[in-house]
């Protein structure tokens, strides 16, 4: 079973490698191209909404962990989950990017994925995923309740849509990266049609050189 969804995974990921951001998974089926086009029209939050706050949650390594444990780093952090046939694995590879042309520079910088789908992505199934990306991104998950929580802090809308594929159901979800503050303040949010290399550079004259 974890040879079979460790092979699944890594396939997911270097398909979305090769398609780059914003394509379907070869349209797949029309439900899934609905969904993944609906995450792309979700327009970035309207300033000066209160985005953030606490959580307790579990990291992948099955450790219970709250924001006081990210306190202090700047983070990025996407909301998805490990099923999701394009546009997760795709952002994760872009993490994965903006973290490669950071470098040294992106050091005091958290890169984080949470599942927006906890009874499937245990600490377990998320740490498999995350493994197929950048070394420094922790996957975290948790209780329905607990996730809940942080969906409503961080405004990620997350509903399942009834599918015949991925198990049952696929979660139609927002889709941005979140740049947050020491001190949990949204910076500012990047779609999925930002590059990495706009990121990247977003982020250095935002943290380095501003």
């Amino acid at each position: 079973m974890f040879k079979k969804r460790l092979k699944r995974t890594a396939m997911l990921a270097a398909f979305a490698f090769v398609i780059g951001g914003g394509v379907t998974y070869m349209q797949m089926n029309s439900e899934t191209a609905r969904v993944e086009q609906k995450m792309g029209r979700v327009e970035p939050l309207a300033g000066g909404a209160q985005v953030g706050g606490g959580y307790s949650l579990i990291d992948h390594n099955g450790k219970a962990v709250s924001e006081a444990n990210y306190s202090g780093s700047y983070k990025i952090i996407f909301f998805g989950f490990t099923y999701c046939p394009a546009v997760c694995p795709t952002e994760l590879q872009k993490m994965t990017r903006v973290l490669d042309i950071l470098g040294e520079d992106g050091g005091d910088i958290e890169p984080l994925f949470i599942s927006v789908d906890p009874e499937r992505d245990t600490p377990d199934v998320i740490r498999d995923y995350v493994m197929q990306f950048h070394p420094s991104i922790t996957g975290l998950t948790g209780s329905r309740a607990q996730i809940d929580t942080v969906l409503e802090s961080y405004k990620v809308y997350a509903t399942k849509v009834e599918s015949e594929f991925m198990d049952g159901y696929m979660m139609d979800h927002s889709a941005f990266m979140y740049l947050m503050s020491p001190d949990d303040v949204l910076i500012t949010l990047y779609p999925t049609e930002d590059t990495a290399e706009n990121i990247a550079k977003d982020i250095k004259n935002r943290l380095i050189t501003g």
